[in-house]
């Protein structure tokens, strides 16, 4: 038996599909969420934190967002990092509490979004297949060291290769969802 570690090579890949359905909390839909913001980064007390690290954010109605932010003295900040953020969000500031109303998208803004969505899928795809090759590498010094014998080589490789095929799929599956959504009228 070889000290060839199939599971790593999953966990690998498995977060390389985590990291696009990150990815893809921050590209809006028509309708609102709590992912678009959270991750937000703002310059709040010498460093840079999440929104969701500042305040409470929640979607009191569908094309609602609000924020409450525990500390008075970051709403500025708040409100400047949600303006600069690439998202296209008009903050409004009430008291403690900043509300987010989100526009209908234009038919050209939901085209832009789902060339992000292809984008960012085929940087994962780019992704998995670097481990692919990675873990291909790696099996093949592994056996020449360990004197693997060619059967056992051969099953492996193809482990790697339907590994990398199912979490193709993955990729375009929630590619597909996501681009749906943000088609949807």
């Amino acid at each position: 038996m070889s000290s060839f570690d199939l599971n790593s090579v999953e966990i690998k890949m498995k977060n390389s599909l985590d990291n696009l359905l990150n990815n893809f909390q921050g590209i809006r839909t028509g309708r609102a969420s709590t992912g678009l913001v959270d991750n937000i980064t703002i310059d709040a007390y010498g460093q840079k934190m999440k929104l969701k690290d500042l305040s409470t954010v929640s979607v009191p109605e569908s094309r609602t967002i609000k924020i409450n932010v525990w500390d008075n003295s970051m709403i500025s900040p708040v409100e400047k990092a949600i303006l600069n953020s690439n998202l296209d969000l008009n903050p409004m500031i009430e008291g403690q509490v900043i509300r987010i109303n989100l526009p209908e998208l234009t038919s050209e803004r939901r085209s832009e979004l789902a060339k992000n969505i292809k984008s960012l899928s085929e940087e994962a795809k780019i992704s998995l297949r670097n481990i692919r090759q990675d873990a291909m590498n790696i099996l093949k010094k592994t056996s020449q060291d360990e004197n693997i014998p060619e059967d056992e080589v051969k099953v492996l490789q193809d482990d790697i290769q339907k590994l990398t095929d199912k979490f193709v799929l993955n990729i375009n599956e929630v590619s597909k969802t996501k681009e749906e959504d943000i088609m949807k009228i």
